[in-house]
């Protein structure tokens, strides 16, 4: 529906959803004819020079042309290209395909290795297959008791709330664990407000407590598992004494908690950001896991293990080969038979798809070096704000020698830039996206792109053409899609029973849906049959790791980071939409009123944190229930701060996950002179 304000977002009816949608999405429709919205291709013929307007034909002349000449100097993984969850699953493929084909480049990846990467990872390890949740949503709300660990969806995820309100009537239990007191930890039944960095040892803990009170289920174990004893080896120093001393949390409530376990056969635990964004995340999921398996949830309806995935499109992207690992339908670059069957599709030899390239992550950490990479194709995402240790990042981002950015807006990356390509939004074509239930939805067109605004699809092929590749890479999304069905034939993620016309009829499908007869399956494990060498999933010992970085005398706080209810990750779209930004006009710090009150900061004042990377000033927001070691900043930023100004570049070394979620930090209050600064976008830091 069109109004003065743009148009008008309505939410419909969706079993994911019940007819809920938060205030990002129903405000969305006010970016369409937004003045700040790119409508021309912008280029810098130099490095000197300012982004001026160009031709669609110059802008991609010279984007080919600096590529061709990087790639002839430094050779082909000297370009790196990085995509988002918020690409459809057709964008995410042809990407993934232009990258390994036209380019020749094993760097790529995507956005996802700072949202999912640890998640995802920990799943391969222990259950052989990668999906947000291998059950449907609305089993949440049919379970007897949930533990939702570092989530906070009624902020993040607020649709979700239904199917708590729902679970919450039946009169069943909701635990948190998280540090902070958020709106999802004040309304849970029980809140766990543990020392952060200590998801791990509560998991262990729990289990170690389980085991004594033999309280598992040993009959699962057995026959559908390997690896417990060397679990209960890892864990055996986990007694509840040193995991009260270690996570803050009393022995009394640590019992409570197992017996509550023990009560409700019925449980579903679900990760989050918070404890996944950590150097030691992957171990934060393996570990809750391994309690998941010890007590036979995986496989038994309405029970089990999941993730909640983080971006609109972050589980179909990451299955459509925006991996460094990954190529569609889950296969594995490394694995000789997917590689075959790719490059075959493709018509490549199989000796030129190129092999599993160096994350994100790898490829930040090392600009600057011999060997780093020197170009960059960013598609949908703000890396320059959205990476760890954004004051660093910033002063080596000019040792690229070429940067293109494709997006709707003017990111602060896509103000740095050599070119930048203006991109469609969502509601101007056609896609499909994966939710994190594996359910594949189609998104028609409802709207046309302005004049000079071209999809992304559109771009990869123009961009293709550049190269010479006139075949291959074709603009139309269900012939995209209809390439998609025979990538993932037969792999993990196969979507090859799935077509858009079968979407369009309103047909509930999810993947793994191999034929034209199947629905796909709803519920991954009921056989309890794992997608593993053995045919069963995989519990992995856990051990005591030190943080990346411990609080000290000097910066005496945890820091913490993450998303709000009105702003999504670095805000490029949602600061835009004036409804939004009045409510929250600039990043806080939320702390402790404990702590407010020692330091003589107030609500609303300014104040300065600061860690060994960098400072940023912040409105104060006092909380009475804050952990007094604990400081939380969102992502997003303003002209004065970036929480990425602070975080440290530490990360997990089998994700590749940065620390967001972790560092050490001061903070004090900041005279006048300071304010004025700060307000006045004296010190910036885009």
């Amino acid at each position: 529906m069109h109004s003065k304000d743009g148009f008008e977002i309505e939410p419909r009816d969706f079993p994911t959803n019940k007819g809920q949608i938060c205030i990002k999405g129903l405000n969305a429709g006010r970016l369409i004819n937004h003045p700040e919205r790119l409508n021309t291709p912008l280029i810098r013929p130099r490095k000197d020079k300012a982004l001026r307007k160009s031709s669609w034909e110059e802008a991609l002349r010279f984007t080919a042309k600096s590529l061709s000449k990087i790639r002839s100097r430094w050779g082909n993984d000297s370009l790196f290209v990085y995509g988002s969850g918020s690409l459809s699953n057709e964008k995410a493929y042809l990407l993934g395909k232009f990258s390994r084909v036209v380019l020749g480049t094993s760097s790529i990846d995507y956005n996802g290795r700072y949202c999912m990467s640890s998640a995802s990872k920990a799943l391969e390890m222990a259950l052989g297959i990668d999906r947000g949740l291998p059950f449907p949503i609305d089993s949440i709300a049919k379970t007897d008791l949930l533990l939702l660990v570092g989530a906070n969806p009624l902020e993040t995820m607020p649709p979700l709330k239904s199917h708590l309100d729902e679970l919450k009537k039946k009169g069943k239990k909701i635990i948190v664990v998280d540090p902070r007191t958020t709106p999802t930890a004040q309304y849970a039944d029980e809140h766990l407000q543990i020392k952060p960095g200590s998801d791990y040892i509560l998991a262990a803990g729990l289990l170690w407590l389980l085991f004594r009170k033999n309280k598992i289920d040993w009959s699962f174990i057995e026959n559908y598992t390997t690896g417990f004893e060397e679990v209960l080896n890892s864990i055996s120093s986990f007694w509840p004494s040193r995991v009260e001393a270690l996570t803050g949390i009393s022995q009394d409530r640590l019992h409570k908690t197992a017996d509550l376990f023990e009560t409700h056969p019925h449980a579903i635990i679900l990760t989050g950001r918070g404890c996944e964004q950590q150097a030691h995340g992957v171990d934060n999921v393996l570990s809750f896991i391994n309690l998941s398996l010890a007590l036979g949830l995986i496989g038994k309806p309405n029970c089990g293990f999941g993730t909640l995935t983080g971006q609109g499109n972050g589980q179909g992207a990451r299955e459509m080969g925006l991996k460094s690992n990954q190529l569609p339908g889950c296969r594995s670059n490394a694995d000789p038979n997917d590689r075959k069957f790719i490059a075959a599709l493709w018509q490549r030899d199989e000796k030129e798809l190129p092999r599993p390239g160096i994350t994100v992550t790898e490829a930040l950490g090392n600009l600057g070096k011999q060997d780093s990479v020197k170009a960059m194709i960013v598609f949908g995402a703000n890396p320059l704000i959205s990476s760890p240790n954004h004051s660093r990042l910033k002063a080596l981002f000019s040792s690229l020698e070429f940067l293109a950015v494709c997006d709707p807006f003017l990111s602060e990356t896509a103000a740095v830039a050599d070119v930048v390509l203006p991109s469609a939004l969502w509601v101007e074509e056609t896609a499909t996206v994966t939710n994190l239930e594996g359910r594949v939805l189609l998104r028609p067109q409802l709207l046309s792109p302005p004049p000079q605004v071209k999809t992304d699809l559109e771009i990869i092929r123009l961009l293709a053409e550049q190269f010479g590749f006139t075949e291959g890479f074709p603009s139309d999304p269900q012939a995209v899609f209809e390439e998609i069905r025979r990538a993932t034939a037969g792999a993990f993620a196969d979507y090859y029973g799935i077509t858009y016309q079968r979407l369009a009829r309103g047909e509930e499908l999810f993947w793994p849906c191999p034929s034209l007869e199947s629905n796909g399956q709803k519920e991954l494990f009921l056989s309890k049959r794992f997608p593993t060498e053995t045919g069963k999933a995989r519990f992995h010992p856990i051990f005591f790791n030190p943080l990346a970085e411990e609080p000290d005398e000097e910066y005496p706080f945890f820091l913490t980071t993450g998303r709000t209810f009105y702003h999504y990750q670095t805000a490029v779209q949602t600061r835009r939409i004036e409804k939004l930004k009045e409510k929250e006009p600039t990043p806080i710090v939320e702390i402790s009123t404990a702590v407010g009150q020692r330091l003589g900061i107030k609500t609303g004042q300014y104040v300065k944190v600061e860690t060994r990377r960098g400072s940023g000033y912040f409105k104060a927001k006092l909380t009475e229930q804050g952990r007094i070691d604990t400081l939380f900043i969102p992502f997003y930023p303003s002209e004065s701060a970036a929480a990425n100004t602070l975080t440290l570049s530490a990360y997990d070394p089998r994700s590749y996950m940065p620390s967001f979620k972790l560092c050490a930090a001061r903070i004090q209050a900041a005279d006048d002179l300071q304010q004025n600064q700060s307000i006045n976008g004296k010190e910036k830091i885009g």
